[in-house]
């Protein structure tokens, strides 16, 4: 399992998620239409909870959560290319769901020919419950007991 940190995203941490977002097929994976630019990280700050991912004090990548309703969020997330196939992103979900509290709910939207992104949801126990044939996309669901 790779050492990594799971922290609130703060000003500072905005140029280097906006370099991760220069990568289109990062963004394209991830469902996210930000343009790459630090004051636009700043404004996705402000309208979901947004963690950073650090391994050896560098952010590879983020963790979004949006409300979708009462206790129900949306979970998002995206990891720079240099850094996929080495379990950061199951890794960091899985610390993610230690530090939410009981009766959660998180749904995700996972591209279906994004079969490493699918696989951290699973390992992290969450269950595929539909499709979205015009997208191409799998909802994940977990409920936090």
């Amino acid at each position: 399992m790779p050492e990594i940190e799971l922290n609130m995203a703060t000003i500072d941490d905005a140029p280097a998620i906006a370099r991760i977002l220069t990568d289109p097929l990062v963004c394209q994976r991830a469902h996210l239409l930000v343009v790459p630019d630090p004051a636009a990280v700043t404004m996705l700050m402000a309208s979901v909870h947004l963690l950073a991912i650090r391994r050896a004090g560098r952010v590879v990548g983020i963790i979004t959560l949006d409300l979708v309703s009462e206790n129900c969020w949306e979970l998002g997330y995206l990891l720079s290319r240099s850094d996929w196939g080495q379990g950061i992103m199951t890794t960091a979900v899985g610390l993610l769901l230690e530090r939410l509290r009981s009766g959660t709910q998180l749904t995700a939207i996972v591209d279906n020919e994004n079969v490493a992104s699918q696989r951290a949801l699973v390992k992290n126990g969450f269950v595929r419950v539909g499709d979205d044939g015009e997208r191409g996309t799998w909802r994940y669901k977990k409920d936090l007991r």
